[in-house]
């Protein structure tokens, strides 16, 4: 009789842990990957529910070099989003949710800053820098600002190779609060 109980016991804690196993979420596939300022995201279409220790158990390998842990949210019953660290680029091997993906991680955007110049109040005719700008890219035709040395809110700056007007010094390529006249110097 005893032998019968504990099979039975036994039995029946299989079909639990394989009842259970049923219902975990696993990951289908990676369906994204960028580069973020701050490190690559990953996002998976899911199906079932992952808990926290699942959400946190993924990792992400770099080809020759070290792993690197997922931090994972689970946005719908379908999305996953992890985010790794910054170190973690070109190619790579996801882990997540009982799978591996094998792919590349783009390079981060890359910050490009300009010098934004005005006329200086207390040396007329020189250029003074008073701000800079940083955009991902090109410089645009045009920012609009505050500058605080003239007390002037929402001022319109221009991009140009250099000074646009007449001055005693030419500080090169910048944002300039005049568009692109002929600079005599």
């Amino acid at each position: 009789m005893k032998k019968i109980q504990f099979s039975l016991v036994i039995l029946i804690a299989l079909l639990a842990m394989t009842t259970g196993t049923a219902f975990a979420g696993s990951a289908l596939s990676l369906i994204e990957v960028r580069n973020d300022k701050s490190g690559a995201t990953f996002i998976f279409r899911v199906t079932g529910e992952f808990s926290r220790s699942e959400l946190n158990s993924g990792y992400v390998q770099v080809s020759g070099g070290d792993n690197y842990p997922l931090s994972c949210a689970q946005q719908d019953a379908t999305t996953v989003v992890c985010h790794t660290t910054k170190k973690a680029g070109g190619n790579v091997v996801v882990s997540f949710g009982g799978s591996s993906f094998w792919t590349g991680v783009p390079a981060a955007p890359q910050q490009t800053c300009y010098p934004v110049y005005d006329l200086d109040i207390h040396f007329p005719g020189e250029w003074i820098q008073f701000a800079e700008v940083c955009t991902e890219g090109a410089a645009s035709d045009t920012i609009i600002m505050d500058n605080p040395w003239l007390g002037v809110p929402n001022w319109t700056y221009h991009y140009n190779d250099s000074a646009p007007i007449v001055a005693l010094n030419d500080p090169g390529n910048g944002y300039y609060p005049f568009p692109g006249l002929v600079n005599a110097n």
